[in-house]
């Protein structure tokens, strides 16, 4: 397939696909640094590129936070999570499990997170939701409090955050009276939620502008029983464009929201990961008919050439791959190698490809 040239202003990028960094880079004011990275040690490599992005003074940044696919605890990889650094300021997309820590070690304070953008409502994209306001509250000063923070997110989000509240509450109590604060949580953490059938703006601020629009995470089937959705988002800054996917299958909606952006960050399931599962529930009584977490799986996210599609659709400029599938779950013969869930893509997609790994600065 040919794809039509976009102007860019960023230079082009160069992955290698040997190492557990596949493709780490930082691109700091445009120039892309670490062009290749050979076979030196991976802390080595996340030390340079987390040196080289601190350095800039402007700018946008992608920091990937959490990348595997699924709720799940492992060593290699956190929940859902990413950061758009832009100016300066954190701008949260989702929060699994582990994001806090994840925030921390890539050098952002948790203080300074006040926008968080969730895609949906399943607990690997919001586990750390709780977390966050707790730990904001908890280290801001007695008198002043943290500053305001918002998450937004699909129909649920706001319920979302006053749960959280009540979840919290005697800690809030107990802090209140032996610790003489003195700011309610509830006056500062908010939750809003967001309808997006179309491409639609969400969020604006003097940083950056956020549109989103609803993904196919959830079957129609499903859709019509409920009232939860789940939204894809673009972050618009004055040097990138960076669009998030989400949780989603093939989607013509991501399609539209995508159209000539720099970077496309976007979920990915093995193939054969997707004919395993789906010959297990073809297998059980009622086959595709009946509910199960094997037809949610492979009804529901993206294949890797599912990714190459819309990537070319939308002729993107470069593709990150993200919430991965099975990711650093065991699988036999052991852990997929990169080149696998790469081959996919390129099936359809002729342009930079980039397998993610947590604490990846683009």
């Amino acid at each position: 397939m040919k794809r039509r040239r976009v102007h860019s202003t960023e230079a082009p990028i160069n992955a290698t696909r040997r190492t557990l960094l596949q493709g780490t880079l930082a691109l700091v004011g445009g120039s892309a640094i670490a062009s290749s990275l050979g076979s030196f040690p991976a802390g080595v490599l996340l030390a340079q590129a987390r040196g080289a992005a601190a350095s800039a003074a402007t700018g946008t940044q992608l920091i990937l936070l959490g990348t595997q696919g699924g709720p799940n605890v492992n060593l290699q990889r956190g929940e859902a999570a990413s950061a758009v650094l832009a100016a300066g300021a954190p701008y949260l997309v989702d929060c699994g499990y582990g994001t806090l820590r994840a925030l921390v070690q890539a050098g952002l304070r948790i203080a300074d997170v006040t926008s968080v953008f969730v895609t949906h409502l399943h607990d690997d994209h919001t586990s750390d939701v709780a977390a966050l306001i707790s730990h904001k509250w908890t280290g801001g000063s007695a008198a002043t409090g943290p500053a305001a923070t918002t998450v937004y997110g699909p129909y649920g989000t706001a319920g979302l955050v006053e749960g959280a509240l009540a979840f919290l509450k005697a800690n809030i109590d107990i802090r209140t009276v032996d610790e003489g604060r003195t700011i309610k949580p509830a006056t500062v953490f908010k939750g809003r939620d967001l309808s997006a059938a179309k491409v639609t703006e969400v969020f604006r601020d003097e940083r950056v502008v956020v549109r989103a629009v609803e993904n196919t995470h959830f079957p129609d089937r499903a859709r019509a029983k409920m009232a939860y959705r789940s939204l894809a988002y673009r972050f618009i800054t004055p040097d990138r464009s960076i669009v998030f996917s989400g949780d989603t299958a093939y989607s013509p909606g991501l399609i539209e929201l995508a159209r000539d952006a720099d970077v496309l960050v976007c979920e990915a399931m093995d193939t054969v990961l997707r004919a395993e599962l789906l010959k297990t529930a073809q297998s059980a009584p009622g086959g595709l008919n009946i509910e199960s977490v094997e037809r949610h799986i492979v009804e529901t996210h993206s294949t890797t050439e599912d990714v190459g599609k819309m990537a070319a659709e939308a002729r993107v400029k470069m593709v990150v791959l993200n919430h991965l599938l099975p990711g650093a779950n065991a699988q036999r013969g052991g852990p997929i190698p990169d080149e696998r869930y790469i081959e996919g893509v390129r099936k359809y997609f002729s342009g930079q490809v980039i397998v993610g790994v947590d604490q990846m600065r683009l």
